[in-house]
């Protein structure tokens, strides 16, 4: 007879950690389709009552992320509304993405090595 070992049961922690993660993978799209970030947010939004407190940290994180991001597009699309700050409202997207590239990889880490996030409010990482 083989020597089986039981495999682990999936916890609730390990759902709320998964469904993190996909929200941060969603907000990697995210500079490239908007509506991603939306549907991470909202799920974030949805499971952060519910989440261990070092997991809804994550979940607060991905929300801080898009009000921040919201904001920043709504001033790059006056810019280029105005046309002569055209560069500027380039410029500005162009940082915008990175900004959220770099914050949704450091959030991830955290995620997956099992921190919590020190503060999800901040507007850096």
């Amino acid at each position: 007879m083989k020597n089986v070992t039981p495999q682990p049961t999936a916890t609730e922690n390990s759902d709320d950690r998964l469904i993190a993660g996909i929200g941060y993978v969603l907000f990697l799209v995210g500079p490239t389709n908007l509506v991603t970030m939306i549907i991470a947010a909202v799920i974030a939004y949805m499971r952060r009552d519910k989440a261990p407190e070092w997991i809804a940290t994550h979940y607060e994180f991905q929300l801080r992320t898009l009000i921040y991001a919201a904001a920043l597009l709504v001033v790059s699309i006056i810019c280029a509304v105005t046309v002569i700050l055209l560069p500027v409202a380039i410029l500005i997207w162009a940082l915008w993405s990175i900004w959220v590239i770099v914050r949704v990889i450091v959030g991830l880490i955290r995620l997956v090595d099992g921190r919590p996030n020190p503060d999800p409010t901040t507007f850096w990482v």
